[in-house]
């Protein structure tokens, strides 16, 4: 029986094998919901689920590419038929493409979307039919703090964000009569989410070799997951996914950044403009062309070193 989004009895998350989605996962199994671990990585899904069996919780694993609308037809049948409804839904899958758009192929763009919007519109599609039917239900889709700036570094992501912001509260609009809760969350800054290492980059970064350019993501990434979570931790934004799914909140940024980034979109966008202008791609590249020769080694060897790989 459904007990409210803050005593749920079973909650599925999406991308559950890492980051903020593994971390909310662990949250709402320490509260005793089943959670429903669901992620494209077989193996990582299966080891957060190993976490929190070891913890005495309950989970299920399915794997899930979230861009596959029948996969999630699947998934909503099996899940109902072997677990019951899910009270609360959480959308967390997502990944980054860094580079501007003319740099950014079709095909580039459109995974983008597919990923991060199309993702959350495939589970809200699969799900919230059968909560609207019921009468209650919980849906959280994440979003970003970059949901509110125009950086001309990150175009296909900050468009995928803002889409599902605006998405969710459309949604919640449409499902609040039908007893149905709809929350976004816009995290900002956090470490361990795989979001360096899982991303791409298509910026051409204008004097680095290629090869460098991969090998700087792939030691960025396991800098930031090493140490990233020093800054804010994944935990730190699944405690505010609990709380606003128990308050069923609109929109929620999570961090000082987001909450400025917000404040800046609604009091001063022209501020907001001007201050993402620094981050336009030429003014990247022009850095990085500088410095191409020397610093980029350099930082691939201190990261290296620090991140034990």
């Amino acid at each position: 029986m459904f007990r409210g989004a803050s005593d749920p009895d079973s909650v599925l998350i999406t991308g559950a094998g890492s980051g903020i989605g593994r971390a909310t996962a662990l949250r709402y199994a320490g509260m005793g919901a089943r959670v429903i671990v669901t992620d494209i990585n077989g193996d990582t899904a299966k080891h957060t689920a190993d976490m929190i069996r070891d913890r005495g919780g309950r989970a299920e694993v399915y794997v899930l590419d979230v861009t596959d609308d029948d996969a999630w037809n699947v998934l909503a049948r099996s899940v109902i038929e072997h677990h019951g409804l899910p009270d609360i839904l959480i959308n967390n899958a997502g990944f980054g493409i860094a580079g501007g758009f003319l740099e950014h192929s079709k095909a580039d763009w459109d995974r983008q979307m597919a990923v991060n919007l199309g993702g959350v519109v495939n589970g809200c599609r699969a799900f919230a039919p059968f909560m609207a039917e019921r009468g209650s239900g919980q849906i959280v889709n994440i979003s970003s703090g970059l949901a509110y700036i125009p950086v001309a570094m990150v175009p296909s992501y900050c468009v995928s964000k803002a889409a599902v912001r605006m998405f969710s509260e459309c949604l919640r609009s449409e499902l609040a009569p039908k007893g149905v809760g709809v929350t976004v969350i816009c995290p900002g800054a956090v470490g361990g989410t795989g979001l360096l290492s899982n991303g791409q980059l298509v910026s051409s970064l204008d004097g680095m070799a290629e090869e460098n350019k991969t090998e700087l993501q792939r030691v960025a990434g396991a800098f930031a997951e090493k140490y990233g979570p020093l800054l804010t931790s994944p935990d730190y934004i699944a405690r505010g996914i609990v709380r606003a799914a128990r308050h069923n909140w609109g929109v929620v940024p999570v961090r000082p950044e987001s909450w400025l980034m917000f404040g800046l979109h609604r009091l001063s966008p022209g501020l907001l403009r001007s201050s993402a202008a620094l981050l336009a791609p030429e003014r990247v590249e022009r850095g990085f062309a500088l410095v191409s020769d020397r610093i980029p080694q350099r930082l691939i060897e201190f990261a290296r070193s620090r991140a034990n790989i």
